[in-house]
């Protein structure tokens, strides 16, 4: 009786994490959010993980829980959050060796769309990664270097030793200028006065202005 008991237990149950860690595993989810749309606001350096507990409702013990400093939590946003978005632009390069154009098109895709996905993106990224003194960048490199930077750079100005890219163009500003045609928009839709664009008209518009500039 007791063995039928358990397997009629075992058999109801749903395949996957227990209970109680995929609770925990959503609020930690939970709180990883909050803090990267606080971050956004206020930006990193004038944040503290206090500021992150209050604006989550929580207590500073339930945040400490899940992330002991302010550089754990970094930490975590780093390799959850943005390296695989660097993984994605680098794998870029790879789909499309030969092809610019097509590397063009699949990074604006991929900036407009992450931009999309999540809020925090575009201000964070301008707030903390396109400057040097950023905190986040700094960390960034600091722990995981810049190897697909560099990998990205050697494929553009290979592309323009065998005249597929523009000789005149700076490799290094090939992608400050595709994160600000898409984010800066996107970053000032909060702006009242800023009229309201989508992700897709701004990701269509950045296309047009690389493929054919301001030509009628």
């Amino acid at each position: 009786m007791t063995a039928l008991k358990v397997n009629a237990t075992a058999a109801g149950r749903r395949p996957g994490r227990p209970r109680g860690q995929t609770k925990s595993h959503d609020r930690r989810e939970h709180l990883l959010d909050i803090a990267l749309n606080l971050f956004a606001r206020r930006g990193i350096a004038e944040t503290s993980l206090n500021a992150i507990a209050k604006e989550a409702s929580v207590t500073p013990a339930v945040l400490h829980y899940y992330f002991n400093t302010r550089e754990q939590l970094l930490d975590v946003m780093i390799e959850e959050r943005f390296l695989p978005l660097r993984s994605d632009i680098a794998a870029v390069f790879t789909a499309h060796a030969n092809t610019p154009r097509e590397a063009i098109r699949a990074l604006v895709h991929k900036i407009a769309d992450a931009a999309r996905r999540h809020p925090w993106f575009a201000p964070l990224w301008l707030q903390e990664v396109t400057s040097d003194a950023g905190v986040l960048r700094q960390q960034m490199y600091a722990r995981h270097g810049s190897a697909e930077r560099q990998m990205a750079l050697d494929t553009l100005r290979r592309w323009q030793d065998e005249g597929k890219l523009h000789r005149d163009l700076e490799p290094a500003l090939v992608f400050t200028s595709l994160l600000s045609l898409i984010l800066v928009p996107l970053a000032a839709q909060s702006r009242p006065a800023q009229p309201a664009l989508s992700a897709e008209v701004i990701e269509r518009h950045a296309l047009i202005l690389l493929e054919y500039g301001l030509n009628a």
